[in-house]
């Protein structure tokens, strides 16, 4: 989960980052932060294809107001949640024309902030994969996740619809951050959810229709690893 904080007082900026931090450390989601300083360097990062999930917006600023950035972030067409942050109530009424997700009163409140941040958190699954499409991040939930494949420089991730997504990271680096039982190394180039296979022999068939290789050397083991994760108590029967 990637976070911005923008507002132009230091102290305050620093200070919703501690809160943050201190909210996060009884919570499962891994997290990024990133503080600015004015909406319009924000605005232009976004604009170069900077993502966030949630954005802390202080709507007094110099040099543009913290609600004519929202607005030029919806144009732009972040979609994320956007959580004011404000000494006044003056914008509150305008803060619904760019569908604000919160907005915090200073001084500000660690009590306000959590139960401001579980009710935005609502609609986050922590087993989620996100896939970065242009100006937009799609949530690929890892049940609809069927396999990934290398592909030079790019992996390609396979959805259960049918629908495929271009990845620019290493097989190795997804397969970290998915970090789940699930997911099944079973080839230089491919990592498969077991969860969808349907038959396993040189080669697994998935429930979709589609095969994904197995390295020929490892086969049995990695056949057995297979096994074991649908059957556990077949860990003392090895595959002939």
């Amino acid at each position: 989960m990637h976070i911005a904080v923008c507002d132009d007082s230091a102290f305050d900026r620093e200070l919703i980052v501690e809160l943050l931090h201190i909210y996060f450390a009884q919570k499962p989601f891994q997290y990024k932060l990133a503080q600015y300083n004015s909406g319009i360097n924000l605005v232009c990062d976004v604009e170069d294809g900077c993502w966030f999930d949630i954005i802390f917006l202080d709507i007094y600023m110099n040099g543009l107001l913290g609600i004519d950035a929202a607005h030029k972030l919806r144009a732009l067409g972040f979609d994320g949640a956007i959580i004011f942050l404000t000494a006044s109530a003056d914008f509150a009424v305008d803060s619904y024309d760019v569908a604000a997700a919160g907005y915090l009163l200073k001084p500000h409140s660690f009590d306000k902030l959590c139960r401001c941040m579980d009710r935005v958190l609502q609609d986050f699954d922590t087993c989620t994969y996100q896939v970065q499409q242009r100006m937009r991040i799609v949530r690929v939930p890892y049940t609809e996740i069927t396999f990934i494949e290398s592909s030079n420089s790019k992996c390609i991730l396979h959805r259960s619809d049918g629908s495929c997504y271009i990845v620019y990271k290493k097989l190795g680096k997804i397969e970290a951050e998915l970090s789940d039982s699930r997911f099944l190394r079973c080839h230089q180039s491919y990592l498969v959810n077991m969860d969808f296979i349907a038959q396993a022999d040189r080669q697994f068939h998935l429930t979709t229709g589609e095969s994904v290789l197995i390295r020929q050397r490892d086969l049995k083991s990695i056949r057995q690893a297979y096994l074991d994760y649908v059957q556990p108590q077949a860990n003392s029967k090895p595959i002939p």
